[in-house]
């Protein structure tokens, strides 16, 4: 996970007993603002390749997590998945954070 601004966390929650997936990316700031993001998750397995993309714009109240979108993903035990996620303050780059793709338990 690379961090350009430390005043935004971002983070994976999964919904628990849903199939496939279902992926909630959060973000929380020590500030009020608002922060457009950028979601890109690919997977590559057996069946090929898929990608998601996803953007929008979300306003966020300090020191409380906000969702950014909800996606569902099925990932395969073989399959190689990645999720990227791009965030912007002020029409600037303020974060970029890189996670493996949630398997199914």
């Amino acid at each position: 996970m690379m961090v350009a601004d430390t005043n935004l966390q971002a983070w994976l929650d999964t919904v628990p007993g849903t199939q496939p997936s279902v992926i909630i990316p959060y973000v929380q700031s020590r500030e009020n603002g608002a922060v457009r993001y950028q979601l890109v998750a690919t997977k590559h397995g057996a069946s090929g390749t898929s990608v998601i993309n996803q953007s929008g714009d979300v306003r966020l109240k300090a020191n409380t997590p906000t969702a950014l979108t909800r996606f569902s993903l099925s990932v395969g035990e073989r399959d190689q998945c990645k999720i990227e996620l791009v965030l912007f303050a002020n029409g600037n780059a303020a974060g970029t954070y890189r996670f493996a793709c949630p398997r199914a338990q």
